[in-house]
């Protein structure tokens, strides 16, 4: 790796730090929140839903426009949306204050993950660009994995507004590191203009895919699944369970764990089992990890430890199932993989904060809704991949290399 290289690629990585703490660092900070602004836990929950749709209304926006004016301008004004979003989070003295604050994070954060992508394929050969996303991908699960540990500790120390003061500060360090190092990683001459009736040719092309709105099913409802359980229990552990505030982030910090372990394991497994065995064995984890949530919710509804384990168990799976599914729903029609990157990434979040929402809708202060929506995901996506599987899944895996993405 050139100097140039590994500038560029620490470049990226400062960028996707704030983008990926800001969901995580503040969960713990949910039943202080709920106090200081007098709201419900089904309110509080909206926060997530407000900074889902932020993201995944700027994912298919960036994109086509940094391929027709460069890189640089659309990073500064994700950054810069990011950065005003934070301000607010940290000032805010009303709850619906506090909602667009976290609309204008998610619009920034949204802008980050897309373009620092981009710039990445930019910036690097096709080899050398996987390699770097792999570097990313490796780094960003111990990140995710200590946010709400940090997080845990700052509500505990210093109030909620460290937290979000906490993510301003890595978005003002981002956006100073960008200002005085970023160069323009997309020349004049690979620019392509705006081209409406294409673009929305190609949108048409791939939201009229059956293969690919498997893909969208699979990997939104796992994520969805996943975020519905922690942010459910950041309320239901601490206000019903008596889980107290500086032993929660340890339970969110362990799902994240066994996301990490699998994360640090499936390339390696995947060299050994081959790339179908792998969605056998991932699928089979979350089934697994359904029935112990049904058994935990029947016959221990109050425990925390029997819940979160199973949970584990899934969190496992859905690594190893969308690492291969989230690329593999990419290739479905390889000619517009800047569409379908977009649509892939916006759906899964639009979705997760659609079933986040109903979620919290439905919340009665047990473990009862929570795992009623998780069994249900299990219960959709099982038959879609199997349904995918049979009819349209690639049989020559050995190209595909694990990317997950969280």
């Amino acid at each position: 790796m050139t100097k140039k290289e590994l500038r560029c690629l620490l470049l990226i990585f400062v960028v996707f730090i704030a983008a990926c703490i800001e969901t995580d660092i503040y969960l713990p900070a949910f039943p202080d929140m709920m106090l200081f602004f007098g709201t419900s836990e089904e309110a509080i929950q909206s926060l997530l839903t407000w900074n889902f749709f932020g993201i995944c209304v700027a994912g298919p926006i960036y994109g086509p426009v940094s391929d027709a004016i460069g890189r640089k301008k659309p990073l500064f004004v994700a950054l810069g949306l990011f950065l005003i979003g934070s301000v607010i989070t940290l000032f805010a003295q009303t709850f619906d204050q506090m909602l667009w604050g976290r609309l204008l994070q998610g619009l920034g954060s949204g802008g980050c993950f897309t373009l620092g992508t981009a710039i990445i394929f930019d910036a690097f050969k096709a080899e050398k660009a996987f390699k770097a996303i792999n570097y990313l991908n490796s780094s960003i699960p111990f990140i995710m994995a200590a946010a709400p540990l940090a997080g845990g500790f700052l509500n505990q120390a210093y109030g909620f507004r460290s937290n979000f003061l906490t993510i301003g500060l890595f978005v003002m360090a981002s956006l100073l590191v960008c200002l005085f190092f970023f160069e323009e990683t997309h020349p004049t001459e690979k620019r392509v203009p705006l081209q409406m009736n294409k673009l929305l040719r190609d949108f048409k092309r791939a939201l009229t895919s059956v293969p690919f709105w498997q893909m969208i099913v699979v990997v939104s409802l796992q994520f969805a699944g996943y975020l519905v359980f922690l942010s459910g229990t950041a309320v239901l552990f601490v206000m019903e369970f008596g889980v107290s505030k500086q032993a929660f982030p340890y339970f969110q910090a362990a799902l994240l764990g066994a996301w990490l372990v699998a994360s640090l394991s499936s390339n390696r497994a995947l060299a050994m089992w081959g790339a179908q065995r792998i969605k056998k064995i991932g699928t089979t984890l979350i089934l697994l990890g359904g029935i112990g949530l049904l058994a935990a919710t029947l016959f221990t509804p109050r425990d925390p430890y029997c819940l979160t384990i199973p949970m584990m168990i899934y969190a496992y799976g859905v690594n190893w199932t969308m690492g291969l599914y989230f690329p593999e729903g990419m290739e479905i029609l390889p000619d517009i993989k800047g569409i379908t990157s977009s649509l892939l990434t916006s759906a899964r979040l639009l979705i997760t904060a659609m079933v986040v929402g109903l979620a919290s809708s439905l919340y009665d202060g047990s473990i009862y809704p929570i795992s009623a929506v998780v069994i249900g995901i299990i219960v959709v996506i099982l038959p879609t991949i199997a349904l995918y599987e049979r009819r349209y899944a690639k049989r020559e895996p050995q190209s595909i290399s694990v990317q997950a993405e969280f």
